[in-house]
């Protein structure tokens, strides 16, 4: 029976990996609450929830059939997923909002379940290939976005309906010009971003870890990913992507992996070829996102930093009114309204993840969370003579490198099911291949 379940389950985890992006969901249970976002306080049920569900309830029976022993991979990163979900649950009933709490707590554990099948049962091709089909549709319908400056008709797969003049839409503004940035059939132009950094990185490690010549598919959908990024104009997914390649290269070229380092270089190259005319033409436009000196709409780009620092600061006064027990996962809106009803911007997350982490689930939470973001590095270093950093380990470093850096700009890969569902596949991906690294062991 295993010969079915096995496969199915794998399958149905990569279905999840392409439909991570899209924004078509379910409404469990709709709970307005005043002007705050209808996504911070629903009940929700996306797409790519119930092929994780189902991955989990064909590995469970699996498992049930065959109790054979789990890996759980790096202890540390481990005891620090699995200690942060235990935490949701205990201070769910104290939260401001404990139905939402509970939520929230049930789908941390739903993702610490998915953490551990990852380590046990799927090898990086499961999470690469089907990356590249969701960056090939995400980069398909982005680009299309940007070229029409609207939205192109997919309302029924969860596209927003898109217009640069109008408000709310997220647009990047030069020289008295107003562009759409790619939203594809995501939520918001940040959220493809790093959907599109995540995924390239673990593509290219998938690619390089393997004996052979770059392909032109491959090539092909990594140029693709890199101008879908580009063109989403977000600018931690930029600095994401480029630390993520930046220390695959410094690592490849420490290690002498010669080969590896060549490939690289040779699939940056033919992504730079392809996006080179897209950069030339977007110049004014990037130029305002980089606060390059002399690009004119800088003060747009300091109003959004502004912003962030005001929620930043209200996220941390909450974090100091209740530093043991939180406020529940998820509820921070909330709690930010009550706490400062006239506050002048919309109600949402900290753009820190681990500020988020800590107003929601206090000290102890914060530390779990820390420690899931630091163990990693820390095993590394500490055994980095005991180690053998082939392609695929540098590359899904460099991934785990790309999720922790966007955590300290936004707030996804804490709170929403994108980044939620990236972050911990990293996390499991990485702790399976930390595990079969040292030299001598048995890969896995």
């Amino acid at each position: 029976m295993n010969k079915f379940f096995i496969p199915g389950a794998r399958l149905a985890f990569a279905a999840s990996i392409v439909l991570l992006p899209f924004r078509f969901r379910f409404t469990l249970l709709a709970r307005p609450i005043g002007t705050i976002y209808n996504d911070y306080t629903d009940l929700l049920l996306f797409t790519s929830d119930l092929f994780v569900i189902l991955t989990l309830a064909l590995w469970t029976i699996t498992r049930a059939r065959e109790p054979n022993r789990i890996s759980f991979g790096s202890r540390a990163l481990t005891l620090a997923i699995f200690g942060l979900t235990a935490i949701a649950f205990v201070i769910a009933p104290f939260s401001i909002d404990p139905l939402l709490a509970f939520y929230h707590a049930i789908r941390l554990t739903l993702l610490g379940a998915l953490y551990l099948f990852v380590i046990n049962e799927i090898t990086l091709g499961w999470i690469a290939i089907p990356a590249a089909i969701q960056i090939f549709i995400q980069a398909t319908v982005g680009i299309a976005q940007v070229l029409r400056q609207h939205s192109i008709g997919l309302s029924w797969l969860g596209e927003y309906e898109l217009d640069p003049a109008w408000r709310g839409v997220s647009i990047v503004w030069a020289e008295g010009v107003r562009s759409l940035r790619a939203y594809g059939l995501t939520d918001h132009p940040n959220i493809l971003g790093g959907c599109f950094a995540f995924a390239l990185l673990m593509l290219v490690a998938w690619r390089i870890h393997r004996d052979e010549r770059w392909s032109a598919p491959i090539v092909a959908v990594f140029a693709l990913g890199t101008l879908g990024l580009l063109i989403t104009f977000s600018r931690a997914a930029y600095l994401a992507f480029g630390a993520g390649i930046g220390s695959m290269l410094i690592l490849f070229f420490a290690t002498k992996q010669t080969r590896a380092l060549r490939d690289l270089i040779a699939l940056i190259f033919a992504a730079l070829v392809l996006i080179a005319p897209f950069v030339w033409h977007n110049a004014n436009y990037l130029g305002v996102r980089l606060n390059a000196v002399g690009a004119s709409g800088v003060v747009g780009a300091d109003s959004a930093m502004l912003e962030r620092g005001a929620l930043n600061s209200a996220a941390n006064r909450i974090f100091v009114d209740a530093p043991i027990f939180g406020i529940g996962v998820g509820a921070l809106p909330q709690a930010m309204r009550a706490r400062f009803p006239d506050f002048p911007l919309n109600y949402q997350p900290a753009h820190i993840a681990l500020l988020n982490a800590a107003a929601e689930t206090g000290i102890g939470g914060a530390l779990f969370y820390a420690l899931a973001l630091i163990a990693p590095w820390c095993a590394l270093w500490i055994n980095r003579r005991r180690l053998n950093f082939s392609p695929a380990l540098v590359g899904v470093s460099a991934a785990l490198l790309a999720v922790t850096l966007i955590g300290f700009f936004d707030y996804y890969t804490w709170l929403l099911a994108p980044g939620r569902l990236w972050q911990w596949t990293i996390w499991g991906a990485w702790s399976a291949l930390y595990r079969a690294s040292f030299i001598g062991a048995t890969h896995v």
